[in-house]
């Protein structure tokens, strides 16, 4: 039986950073030695094919339809990165036909067939693949393919900035979402990214100085923060940021995410 663990990053509003952060962590996992495979479900606003520069002849839409398995759509983007083990990624199609095609697919039988394709995908990357680590990303907010990539991992992690407006959202979805998975055994966090240094409030956070302030936090929201990442504009502004982590380790940035990468992968 696979021992390997399904991560899924999601938030409640776009530009938290989320892609950024899994895109990184599944190449610093793959530069480690380990297998891993990074699926874009973000159906309704893929970006991953972008960020990877990628024109692949399957998606995910396709194994979604049943018009292709799960090896036709892998792409090795691994081995150009020249990484010790291997990584794996699968695509969504950002065209426009693909993308209207999931927001008006809600027949119920479609939808249950596309995910029982999606559950065996799964299996097969485990027994097949012998993956250690799937990452999955999500669209933000509370949609139907988000919730059902959810349902498919292991463990969540919830991505946000320090605002008014994701704590409140973060709040909402898990007493409407996450709360209700957790039934079923799967545990959720909460990664603080884009972290303001100029905030005396939220530099403390970043450095752990103000301890009272990460525990009334976690108070808050109901989940445990397992990182806080800052802001970096030459990260965050580059017009092609692409697995700075990897192509950048001494960076403080490399850093922070080499601790998350360790950080959760026993959790």
């Amino acid at each position: 039986m696979s021992l390997g663990k399904t991560f899924a990053f999601h938030s409640y509003k776009g530009g938290t950073g989320k892609t950024t952060l899994i895109s990184n962590l599944a190449a610093l996992y793959a530069m480690s030695g380990k297998t891993v495979c990074l699926l874009d479900f973000d159906l309704y606003a893929p970006s991953l094919s972008t960020y990877f520069r990628k024109s692949p002849s399957f998606y995910l839409n396709d194994l979604l339809k049943g018009e292709a398995d799960i090896s036709d759509v892998l792409v090795d983007v691994g081995s150009e990165l020249g990484v010790n083990g291997k990584l794996l990624a699968g695509f969504s199609s950002p065209k426009k036909e693909d993308v209207n095609e999931i927001e008006i697919k809600h027949e119920l039988k479609w939808q249950l067939a596309a995910m029982r394709r999606v559950l065996a995908a799964k299996n097969q990357l485990f027994e097949k693949y012998k993956v250690d680590y799937l990452l999955l990303d999500t669209s933000p907010g509370i949609r139907y393919w988000s919730i059902n990539t959810l349902a498919a991992a292991d463990r969540l992690f919830l991505v946000m900035r320090i605002s008014d407006m994701d704590i409140e959202g973060t709040k909402r979805m898990i007493k409407d979402i996450y709360d209700s998975l957790a039934r079923f055994g799967s545990k959720y966090f909460i990664i603080l990214n884009k972290v303001a240094l100029a905030s005396p409030t939220a530099k403390k956070l970043w450095e752990k100085e103000d301890a009272a302030g990460i525990a009334e936090l976690e108070k808050d929201i109901g989940s445990r923060v397992v990182a806080s990442i800052p802001c970096f504009c030459d990260v965050n502004f580059n017009r092609h940021e692409f697995l700075s982590a990897v192509k950048q380790p001494e960076h403080l940035f490399s850093k922070k995410l080499i601790g998350l990468s360790e950080a959760i992968k026993d959790l």
